[in-house]
């Protein structure tokens, strides 16, 4: 039976640390830890991308939700850095990129990363009797950790469509990592046909969601006094997730069909609205994920224009409320998921962006019948204790 410590690697890392892919990473380590897996988590002293390089957490070991936590200081990278030249210090890294042959743009922009020093060498050190996930995989700590000990190393990449997928470093880090656990079927089709890997290298583990959390709909509606159809966004409110053309779309909508619709849009960063839309729009702002649960809930529609996802927590979220969703055709993984689930419609312009929320808003049994669709192919999919199970299998595997 194999013994090897389980040992996941995020440059940010804790129960304070905000990003998708960071509280992924938290949520598989518990849900390991629960099923009784040797499991360690190696971290540093910094939050989330938010504060990327300021210590937050103590540095040392510590225990979060019964695991063993190891922090490493984290270090500033220079101002103006052409070559990430603390990783030059290992011979094992200076010999493969001298092999990768990366150009001047991949090398400056992993230079203006955070990084930690003290983590790299911790890995090159002991890596004996691990097997190590790393996780996303355009950081330092996985593009670095995967040339200390390529054969112990695995990657929860957290990829989509992007410039870092096209990196030759990328390319080299993807080809040889021992193993790969993608988050959706998307994911694992694009890393699969990006990279030229052998499909069973690359294994469909999914996320996993809080399958318990139940909404209130009407307490939602009562608070932010809310009548009529109502459309759901939360996430980034920016370019990234296409924010500014569903406000775009939803106020064409409404001019266009004479029918009041509101657009609650949840988030932290700043939001800018014209006049015309602050009458349609309900900016919530930051909110808790109770009250997040009860937007759900309380959604006719939730609406996702982004195009760049690796596995989109807030459409299962969506669907475990029995919420339908509407979702932008050009993103694979999204696509893909409301084609496999049945739990909603896709758009690529305008025109089918207003068809589909016309059936979606006007035909009530068939919106009942996608969100109860979408609810099902959570509770099959995304239950963390069976995802913990489908990465154990990959992680420990013996090829």
């Amino acid at each position: 039976m194999n013994k090897d410590i389980i040992t996941i690697v995020s440059t940010w890392y804790g129960p304070d640390t905000a990003g998708g892919a960071e509280n992924a990473a938290r949520q598989l380590a518990i849900a390991l830890h629960t099923q009784g897996h040797p499991i360690e988590v190696w971290s540093t002293t910094a939050r989330d991308l938010f504060a990327p390089t300021t210590p937050h957490y103590p540095r040392g070991e510590s225990h979060d939700a019964g695991i063993i936590v190891r922090r490493f200081s984290i270090d500033t990278p220079p101002p103006d850095a052409q070559i990430p030249s603390y990783a030059l210090r290992f011979p094992t890294i200076k010999a493969t990129l001298a092999s990768i042959q990366p150009d001047a743009q991949e090398l400056r922009t992993i230079a203006a990363l955070a990084f930690s020093y003290d983590l790299l060498a911790h890995i090159a050190t002991h890596s004996l009797g691990r097997r190590f996930l790393f996780v996303p995989y355009p950081l330092p700590s996985s593009i670095w950790g995967v040339m200390l000990a390529p054969e112990r190393s695995f990657l929860l990449p957290c990829m989509h469509d992007e410039p870092y997928a096209y990196h030759r470093i990328s390319r080299w880090q993807l080809q040889h990592a021992r193993g790969i656990l993608a988050n959706s079927a998307g994911e694992r089709d694009f890393i699969v046909k990006q990279y030229q890997i052998k499909p069973n290298r690359v294994c469909l583990t999914r996320l996993g969601i809080d399958c318990t959390a139940h909404g209130n709909g009407e307490r939602f509606r009562d608070r932010f006094n809310i009548r009529g159809p109502m459309l759901f966004f939360a996430g980034r409110r920016d370019a990234s997730k296409n924010v500014p053309l569903l406000l775009h779309y939803v106020q064409e909508y409404i001019i266009r069909r004479q029918k009041m619709v509101t657009l609650v849009l949840a988030g932290r960063d700043p939001l800018e609205l014209s006049r015309y839309q602050r009458r349609f729009v309900c900016d919530v702002v930051f909110i808790d994920e109770q009250t997040k649960t009860d937007a759900f809930d309380a959604a006719d529609v939730f609406v996702h224009a982004g195009t760049q996802e690796s596995f989109a927590f807030v459409l299962m979220e969506s669907w475990l409320q029995s919420t339908p969703t509407l979702v932008n055709q050009t993103c694979a993984v999204t696509q893909q998921a409301v084609t496999e689930s049945q739990g909603g419609l896709t758009f690529n312009d305008f025109a089918s962006f207003a068809a589909a929320l016309d059936i979606l808003l006007n035909s009530p049994h068939l919106n009942e019948r996608m969100g109860h669709a979408g609810r099902g192919y959570v509770m099959t999919n995304c239950q963390w204790s069976d995802v913990a199970t489908r990465a154990v299998n990959a992680l420990l595997r013996e090829d």
